[in-house]
């Protein structure tokens, strides 16, 4: 009777070969992702937005609507807990409150609000290009689950924004995280985490576990 022994050595030298090769097939494609969260204008998503900052001692959540409407150009609507509008058109930020009188500020004077606008419009707008210049690109995990890292090249940015985090599945981003460099962060569920029940009591593990696994936070 043959040995199985040469058999399975032979099995196991061929595995290592090909292991390096199954690794990377593992490894989600940066590029062909964002080519696929390309999306048709305008391009309108539910979100909720959690932010936990050192300022406060709980976490502020505010609901609303996201609207892209090409590249440099947002609107962003809180419905609750109260009512605000903000635009963003050319470099110019239009802010609304209620029945205020609207307000314009430069969108240099908000770096965090601009990394987001560079990082959502390159991601929506399918532009690995323009992903690449303004960020280092980095992402893990496949298909199934992954995530995009955005970290800003540009110096005064990164005093402000550490990273922009993008979690999803397949063709669909969940959640948009802006870190910023002081440890605070604002977390943004969208699609179909939009309508999530948030955790009790809120934290950011629970909300960041949430957008990780995919499902409606508990």
């Amino acid at each position: 009777m043959t040995s199985g022994r040469p058999i399975r050595l032979a099995t196991l030298s061929l595995l290592s070969l090909l292991l390096p090769y199954l690794a990377n097939a593992a490894d989600i494609d940066a590029a062909a992702l964002i080519g696929g969260l390309k999306r048709e204008l305008p391009a309108r998503t539910a979100y909720t937005e959690v932010r936990f900052s050192h300022m406060y001692d709980h976490a502020l959540i505010a609901r609303g609507e996201l609207e892209y409407l090409g590249p440099g150009q947002l609107g962003k609507r809180v419905d609750s807990p109260y009512q605000e509008t903000t635009t963003i058109v050319d470099g110019e930020v239009t802010l609304q409150r209620g029945k205020r009188k609207p307000r314009q500020i430069s969108l240099e004077r908000v770096p965090e609000l601009e990394g987001f606008l560079r990082g959502f419009s390159a991601l929506l707008g399918g532009d690995v290009a323009a992903v690449q210049r303004d960020f280092e690109l980095t992402s893990s995990g496949d298909t199934s689950q992954w995530r995009l890292r955005l970290a800003p090249r540009d110096p005064r940015l990164k005093k402000r924004i550490d990273a922009i985090e993008v979690d999803g599945s397949a063709d669909s981003a969940r959640c948009f995280s802006i870190l910023d460099a002081d440890d605070d962060a604002s977390i943004m569920l969208v699609e179909g985490l939009a309508t999530a029940t948030l955790p009790e009591p809120l934290t950011r593990r629970k909300v960041e576990s949430a957008c990780r696994g995919g499902v409606a936070a508990q």
